[in-house]
Formats: structure tokens, C-alpha cells, sequence
């Protein structure tokens, strides 16, 4: 089954972050995504959203509310395993992670 592991935190943290500590962020990602690579898990998406002033659609949260950042869209066979993956997620600074069973078959037919 696919899941999203949506990763939500206050939008105006990135803004007062430092270049190190961005970077810091996506190097925990990356070795994030090596580790589902390396347990054999398939990632079918992973990424950082673009920022909410960059959408069309909608007024942003607001000052101080969390807001999607990213996500990593995953095939496991349980709802079990999705969780233990969420867990593992590297979340910074209030951020937290929210996992959404995708409602669709699975592209391998198994489910």
C-alpha cells in the first residue's frame, strides 16, 4: 500500500533559518531517503513543497501555523511499517509528521 508521510512545521521558521541549519535539514532527508532505498522500501515521491507564497490556490496558515513542507510518498505492506517509517522521519524544531494511506490500488497490483 502507498502512504504519505506529510511533513508539516511553521512556514516562517524556514525564513529565519540559517544556511547551515537549511542544509543541515536537507542532509538528514537525503539520508533519510538512502535509508528506505537501502531497507528496500520503494519511494515513489519524495521532495520539499514549494512555498506557500508560490501557490495560486488559497491563503497561507498564517504567522506561527504549521503548514506541509514536504513529504515522501512510500510503498510498504502495512500500516504497522508506514508508521515505524514515520517515526523515523527527521523532523526539526516543532515539525511533525502526518501519514495518509494513499486510496488507491497499489501499481504492482498487490493490493
Amino acid at each position: 500500500m502507498e502512504y504519505a508521510l506529510l511533513i508539516y512545521g511553521p512556514e516562517v521558521a524556514w525564513d529565519r533559518m540559517a544556511e547551515e541549519e537549511r542544509e543541515e535539514r536537507f542532509a538528514a532527508n537525503r539520508a533519510f531517503g538512502r535509508s528506505l532505498y537501502e531497507a528496500g522500501v520503494r519511494v515513489v515521491f519524495g521532495a520539499r513543497l514549494a512555498r506557500p507564497a508560490f501557490a495560486e490556490a488559497g491563503e497561507r496558515a498564517g504567522e506561527g501555523l504549521p503548514e506541509v513542507g514536504g513529504m515522501w510518498l512510500i510503498d510498504v505492506d502495512s500500516d504497522e511499517e508506514a508508521r515505524a517509517w514515520a517515526d523515523r522521519v527527521p523532523l526539526f524544531g516543532g515539525n511533525r509528521v502526518e501519514i495518509r494511506r494513499c486510496d488507491r490500488p497499489r501499481a504492482d497490483g498487490r493490493g
